[in-house]
C-alpha cells in the first residue's frame, strides 16, 4: 500500500494505492485497521481481490463480504466502473471485476470515474478524477428515449430484416448477425426523435452540499 497526502483547499485527502495478494484471507477487523491509518478523508483505489456483487464482482466471496461489512458500518462510499477489467490469462478462470476505489468523506459527486482500455496488463487501470466543484455526469448515449416511436420500430425491423440467410458456416452467422444488429440500430434511430441537449435539466444530489468541499 502507498499513500500521499494532497491538499486540496480547505481539506487534505490521503490518496492511497492498494493491493491486496488473493492468498490473504482478510478479515474485518483488518480492513478496518487498515482504512484508519488514512485519516479522516481518503480514496483508496486498486486491487482489492475482494468480489461482491454490490460493487459490480459476479459473484460474493468471503474476503468480498468482510470488506463490505466495513463498507457499512463505517459509511465508506465505493467507486467502480460496475464492468469487467479483469482479464485472467488461465483460461480456467473467468473474468471479474477486483479493482475499485473506497473512500470517506468525499462526495462522490465530485468525482469521475472511468476505466482506461489502453494496453497494460491483466488488469484494466481505472482513473478516478477529484474535483473542487460537482462532477456533471454525462448520461450515456441511448438508441431511445421516452419519444420512441415502437410501432415504427417494428415496422422497421419486419421489413428491413432477412430471413432467407444461410447458416451454414461460422462466417456466415457472424455476418448475419452483424446485419441483424445494423438493422436494430438503424431502426431505433429512425423511430426516435433527437432530443435537444440544453433541454435537459441538470440535477445535483442533496449530500453534495454536506460532503465538500
Amino acid at each position: 500500500m502507498k499513500k500521499n497526502p494532497y491538499k486540496l483547499h480547505p481539506h487534505e485527502i490521503t490518496v492511497a494505492a492498494v493491493y491486496w495478494p488473493p492468498r490473504h484471507n482478510l478479515k474485518k477487523e483488518q480492513f478496518e485497521t487498515f482504512f484508519q491509518t488514512l485519516g479522516s478523508k481518503f480514496i483508496a483505489g486498486g486491487d482489492y481481490n475482494s468480489k461482491h456483487i454490490l460493487w459490480g464482482s459476479r459473484l460474493t466471496t468471503t474476503k468480498g463480504r468482510e470488506l463490505s461489512k466495513v463498507l457499512q458500518e463505517k459509511n465508506y462510499s465505493f467507486l467502480s466502473t460496475g464492468s469487467t477489467i479483469y482479464w485472467p490469462t488461465d483460461e480456467n478462470k473467468i473474468p471479474d471485476l477486483l479493482d475499485f476505489f473506497i473512500t470517506n468523506r468525499i462526495s462522490t459527486t465530485y468525482i469521475d470515474i472511468q476505466a482506461s482500455y489502453n494496453l497494460s496488463s491483466d488488469h484494466t487501470p481505472i482513473i478516478a478524477t477529484i474535483s473542487t466543484s460537482v462532477t456533471v455526469q454525462q448520461p450515456p448515449p441511448r438508441l431511445h428515449n421516452s419519444q420512441t416511436n415502437w410501432e415504427t420500430y417494428r415496422k422497421l425491423v419486419c421489413n428491413k430484416a432477412n430471413l432467407a440467410v444461410k447458416l451454414k458456416e461460422r462466417e456466415d452467422v457472424e455476418l448475419a448477425t452483424d446485419n441483424f444488429i445494423g438493422v436494430l440500430q438503424n431502426a431505433a434511430k429512425e423511430a426516435t426523435p433527437a432530443r435537444n441537449p440544453q433541454d435537459q435539466p441538470i440535477t445535483y444530489p442533496a449530500k453534495s452540499r454536506d460532503s465538500w468541499p
